[in-house]
């Protein structure tokens, strides 16, 4: 059990740091991406590639993963954001195919769906993770200062260039920022922090094949982003902890195996729906127009929800 609960605990963080790349790129600059499993992937195989090599270095490992994430990421946004944001969509999810596709054909390198084994266990200034416990302490050590940067971050010029792109893009124009230069950052950056989440992952699970990093997977960060709260710094780590820790243990009911995976998705489906009418209901003026009705009932820093979308 204390193993179990260790690799859950591992692979939330794991995720979080995923998502948190995922939150940089939709929730503060609106970018929708469904390619986002690409950069993850793209850690995880440089990792699987190159940590033979260099001993296991998770230092030397983590730069080249990130590097070469944030070197695809500017093809993908230069060739796709200079359309409007319903074909960037469409854009990353095409490239999101190719990428899968190319992990899985490309046998000589990546190993296609039987995957690359024997990954080296991690090691920082030539000592060695080589239990699951100080490897969970250092991937929840990562998450802790990736909330914080993207805390920093959200309330920062750079955040505000990125919530002004959200909300307007014509508007932040016209004061002089770029709005094409803001998306750049956001995606490039953001995939930078998907990438280390994917170089910890190889680590963790010593493992990776083409079938980890598709479509499925940037699917399950959107919906990880989503239920936590777009655009909130501590929100990837809350949807992780209930997409990755809590509807699995769905599977530990006393349940016919045949309805275990069903009512997953089902709960998964519902909790999203859930979540984006709640937070519809926020942002639309619901509560707003609840606290006139019933003034005592609510705090009065509720009445500032809305305002919180674009920090001041």
């Amino acid at each position: 059990m204390i193993d179990y609960l260790t690799t859950v605990g591992a692979l939330t963080g794991i995720f979080a740091i995923a998502a948190i790349g995922l939150n940089i790129t939709t929730g503060f600059a609106g970018v929708f991406s469904a390619a986002q499993a690409v950069f993850m992937g793209i850690g995880a195989y440089v990792t699987a590639l190159l940590a033979p090599e260099v001993g296991g270095s998770l230092v030397v490992c983590a730069l080249a993963g990130v590097a070469l994430a944030v070197v695809v990421a500017f093809v993908l946004a230069s060739a796709a954001l200079r359309v409007s944001e319903e074909y960037f969509m469409v854009a990353s999810l095409a490239f999101q195919i190719i990428v899968s596709t190319v992990l899985i054909s490309w046998y000589s390198v990546t190993k296609g769906t039987d995957g690359i084994p024997g990954i080296p266990i991690p090691t920082i200034m030539g000592a060695e993770l080589s239990d699951q416990a100080g490897q969970t302490v250092l991937i929840w050590a990562v998450v802790a200062v990736m909330v914080g940067l993207t805390a920093v971050l959200r309330r920062g010029s750079v955040g505000r260039l990125f919530y002004a792109i959200r909300e307007d893009p014509i508007a932040t124009q016209t004061l002089g920022r770029s709005p094409i230069a803001g998306k750049y950052a956001a995606i490039m950056l953001g995939a930078a922090v998907s990438a280390l989440g994917g170089v910890l992952y190889a680590f963790y699970t010593g493992f990776v094949n083409s079938a980890t990093f598709d479509y499925a997977m940037s699917i399950k960060l959107v919906a990880i982003v989503v239920v936590g709260g777009i655009g909130l710094a501590i929100g990837p780590v809350v949807g992780s902890a209930v997409i990755i820790a809590v509807i699995p243990l769905i599977s530990l009911l006393d349940l016919p195996s045949t309805a275990v995976g069903p009512l997953q998705q089902l709960v998964y489906g519902l909790l999203i729906i859930a979540v984006v009418v709640l937070r519809g209901y926020l942002t639309g003026g619901g509560l707003r127009a609840l606290r006139r009705r019933h003034p005592s009932t609510l705090p009065s820093s509720a009445s500032r929800i809305d305002t919180e979308r674009v920090p001041t």
